[in-house]
């Protein structure tokens, strides 16, 4: 585990402020869940109020996470391409995130925050990804759910990585997909739209991002 991460987990439990709303508590992120078979990690930024309360990820009723998560279990269980199998509680979406092989956890690991707005997030700490990338070789493909985990993906994780390896990867900055190859990991990373309720982008726009990426890579196809 990294310094940072040390340093992180020295300053608290789980969740130090309740409500995570008053901004002058430090909140820690949930611990990575990350099913057996998992192959596809998905990173945010740091859970909002809303799932700090319920103690697991995307639990805004308005984020379309668990909604695309839905609809690749339905894909999966042969149901037509439109479907969109219903994840209510946690017990059911742990499951489906099992069942497909997706691992979660956000690039932020502790920080202060007034509200639940990636832009208020204040004297933040890395969680450490290559860590656990190392520890999960089984997993290949490293997803970001919206620009601000994208941005600080790449400033943790992909910009040292790069430095250390000395690898010629151009605009990789701003790049929407990379290969990274090195002789102790390796992974392909894809920068995707946020499903928060910020991004009021349209159902169909926002699974066609997705789709681009994950049917291949979990093995779907559209009827």
């Amino acid at each position: 585990m990294s310094k940072v991460s040390k340093q992180a987990e020295s300053r608290g439990k789980d969740l130090v402020d309740g409500s995570g709303a008053a901004g002058t508590e430090r909140i820690v992120c949930f611990a990575p869940f990350i099913p057996p078979e998992a192959k596809v990690l998905i990173l945010g930024s740091m859970p909002l109020v809303k799932s700090l309360e319920q103690q697991f990820y995307y639990a805004h009723p308005r984020n379309r996470f668990f909604k695309l998560i839905g609809h690749y279990l339905a894909l999966k269980r042969g149901m037509p391409k439109d479907s969109v199998i219903p994840l209510g509680s946690i017990a059911e979406r742990q499951a489906a995130l099992a069942e497909l092989g997706i691992a979660l956890y956000d690039v932020i690991h502790s920080c202060v925050r007034a509200g639940s707005l990636d832009s208020a997030i204040k004297d933040y700490e890395y969680s450490d990804i290559l860590g656990l990338l190392a520890a999960h070789p089984q997993i290949k493909t490293v997803i970001t759910n919206g620009t601000f985990a994208a941005t600080h993906f790449r400033r943790s994780t992909l910009q040292p990585l790069i430095r250390q390896h000395e690898l010629k990867l151009n605009q990789w900055k701003t790049a929407s997909s990379l290969e990274l190859v090195t002789p102790s990991i390796s992974f392909n990373f894809f920068a995707l739209p946020s499903t928060s309720p910020a991004n009021t982008v349209a159902w169909e726009k926002l699974r066609a991002y997705y789709d681009c990426v994950l049917l291949p890579i979990l093995g779907l196809h559209e009827e």
